[in-house]
């Protein structure tokens, strides 16, 4: 059971780490969740970037840079996910219709 278990955790981390990597490579995303807020005071965000939502630990910023992602963790984010208006993951910008 405790294999079974270390194994979906790390698989699910493998998830995240890959989300995390391409979106840091394209920054193409209506909002990013930043991981942990704590160590990027709201003040020192880089420049272009809005706050959607500040939270105990996280973050929700957007911007219309291209480099937003990695200004952000040029700036001490430890994760950065993208994220839509309705709080999913995203890897593709939202369609405009």
């Amino acid at each position: 059971m405790a294999r079974r278990t270390s194994t979906a955790i790390a698989v699910v981390a493998a998830v995240f780490a890959l989300f995390a990597v391409v979106f840091a490579a394209t920054g193409e995303a209506p909002a990013a969740m930043v991981f942990p807020a704590g160590s990027i005071e709201p003040g020192a965000l880089p420049e272009g970037v809005s706050i959607l939502r500040w939270g105990t630990g996280f973050a929700v910023v957007t911007s219309e840079r291209g480099d937003y992602v990695r200004a952000l963790y040029g700036k001490g984010a430890l994760l950065v996910l993208p994220l839509r208006k309705s709080g999913c993951l995203a890897l593709r910008p939202a369609s405009s219709t």
